[in-house]
């Protein structure tokens, strides 16, 4: 099993502009009833500097990996290095408080990523550009890693341009291929493979690490709906299991934004029990 896990938003209130921390003010009061989120945002926003808040409720990477070490797994984070539109992250991978976050991660032994920008998946030079920001960030904290790999956000994906460009990149893997609306076997197995290009008929040096299931795909109304329930533990056992029948790998990602709730966390833990 392998668990992943997206940074689109690595703090929910310290990194935006003042309108969209007032804009989630407004929604924890509104929408959410919750009005001690509300009332901690600024002062998680003003101690947010140097080091991610510990009251931020986007801030489970610590919980995360101690799941991880407790059953023997490594989580991968991906981090956005780039903007080519409003769908991107609102942090910058050079600021203090993601570097010491980058930092933590790698000295408990688990992996840092990429996670390309909305914008880059027909545009080559663009991912090759973000790639080598984060590896320079990698490299001022004496970051050293056997495998550097990641997913593309929102999914979005050209086979085989998207492909190449992380080919030539120099990248290890790409786990991005999912559907994001029904969870299982888009490349039709569970093994890492070495990828192809079918247009140039090159074999490339980069793997392919296909993407079993993403938590909102299951849980979300706007896709399965299954929400935290029965239904979704089993829906994400059969497939773990489906996986563990064929010696394949299950490969999950679980984005840290997304622990809404204790059912989030409670789901999680499930699932990760070897």
């Amino acid at each position: 099993m392998k668990v992943s896990h997206d940074v689109d938003a690595p703090s929910r209130y310290g990194f935006g502009s003042a309108k969209s921390i007032l804009k989630n003010m407004a929604g924890d009061v509104l929408k959410r009833r919750d009005i001690k989120g509300a009332m901690i945002a600024p002062w998680v926003r003003l101690n947010s500097g140097q080091k991610l808040h510990p009251a931020d409720p986007y801030n489970t990477f610590d919980w995360l990996m101690d799941v991880s070490e407790k059953n023997g797994l490594t989580s991968a984070f991906y981090f956005i290095c780039g903007t080519t539109s409003n769908m991107d992250a609102d942090y910058q991978p050079e600021e203090p408080a993601i570097r010491e976050l980058i930092q933590r991660i790698h000295q408990r032994g688990h992996e840092i990523g990429l996670h390309p920008s909305y914008g880059t998946y027909q545009t080559p030079q663009l991912i090759k550009q973000e790639a080598n920001r984060l590896r320079a960030v990698m490299q001022k904290e004496g970051i050293k890693q056997n495998e550097f790999g990641g997913r593309m956000h929102y999914l979005r994906w050209e086979h085989p341009s998207t492909l190449q460009a992380w080919n030539d990149a120099g990248m290890t893997y790409d786990s991005t291929l999912s559907y994001a609306d029904l969870p299982g076997f888009r490349c039709g197995t569970c093994f890492e493979y070495p990828a192809f290009n079918t247009i140039t008929q090159q074999s490339l040096q980069i793997r392919i690490r296909p993407l079993i299931a993403m938590e909102c795909t299951i849980i979300a109304d706007r896709y399965m709906g299954l929400g935290y329930g029965a239904e979704a533990e089993n829906k994400f056992a059969g497939l773990k299991d489906t996986c563990r029948r064929v010696s394949g790998c299950f490969t999950l990602l679980w984005h840290n934004s997304h622990f809404h709730n204790e059912f989030d966390k409670k789901l999680y833990t499930k699932v990760c029990v070897s």
